[in-house]
């Protein structure tokens, strides 16, 4: 499985003219130095803190970690860590390790082991593996220094800002679907979602917050235009909860993901 083949259209665009433009290789590289040194300290700092899981540490999430990378072809598996914290949440440099004595980072918390069932726990793996296999955070540092020269200009400086916003969040559903592939069904993935979203470890329906996310969209389809410029200005890391199930839902009946699955697993 290759990166561009999961990438949502418009952070695969941004990526391909990004890695092509001039003196991209120049930035590229002075980029991942400066990662690398920011990854040295996270590093020492999980180990000091954190409990890095292996064939003898938590050896379950050790294969489901192992299992993930796999499907997902990724030349070095990362190393793992459980952070104690009361947030469910997982993380990572999303700079893909080429070298296996310093391969990258994924953290998981305590929390989030704790709320997620094993599928999902690997789902939610599988979509910080998305942002090391695509590497978001080269292309996105790459393209948000390549726009720093026109946020001071009227109108293309907005532009420049909302586009780059737009990228961060195409880049989550790149990520979402690597989740899809990892774990092959989009129920496990939406409930992954849904427990991380809702804050709770609670019994929660699935297919009720999949329709959630229809009637969402159909509200705002019928929604006065000023409510729909409203939303859309709004600044987010990561695109809205329903947005996203909805977009996993679509892609998951898509001729590209099927075509995905069929080469990989048949």
């Amino acid at each position: 499985i290759d990166a561009s083949q999961f990438r949502h259209s418009l952070d695969r665009d941004l990526t391909n003219f990004f890695s092509k433009a001039p003196l991209s290789g120049i930035a590229t590289e002075a980029i991942r130095r400066s990662l690398s040194i920011v990854e040295q300290g996270v590093r020492l700092d999980l180990l000091s803190s954190s409990v890095k899981v292996s064939p003898n540490q938590m050896p379950e999430l050790y294969e489901s970690m192992q299992e993930a990378a796999s499907i997902l072809d990724m030349e070095v598996v990362p190393e793992l860590y459980v952070q104690s914290s009361p947030q469910a949440n997982a993380y990572t440099l999303a700079l893909q390790g080429q070298d296996k004595n310093k391969p990258a980072i994924v953290v998981v918390t305590s929390a989030l082991l704790d709320r997620c069932s094993d599928k999902e726990v690997q789902a939610i793996i599988g979509h910080e593996l998305g942002h090391l296999k695509c590497s978001h955070s080269l292309y996105l540092t790459l393209g948000g220094l390549a726009s720093t020269p026109l946020r001071g200009l009227p109108l293309l400086g907005s532009q420049a800002e909302q586009l780059l916003q737009e990228w961060r969040l195409a880049a989550e559903y790149s990520c979402d679907r690597a989740a899809l592939l990892v774990s092959q069904d989009v129920n496990v993935v939406a409930g992954a979602m849904l427990k991380l979203f809702a804050g709770t470890s609670r019994a929660t329906n699935t297919q009720a917050f999949i329709d959630q996310s229809r009637e969402y969209e159909q509200l705002l389809k019928d929604a006065n235009p000023m409510v729909r410029a409203s939303i859309r200005m709004q600044q987010r890391t990561h695109p809205l909860p329903v947005k996203r199930v909805g977009e996993l839902e679509n892609w998951f009946k898509s001729d590209e993901y099927k075509a995905i699955v069929k080469m990989k697993f048949e």
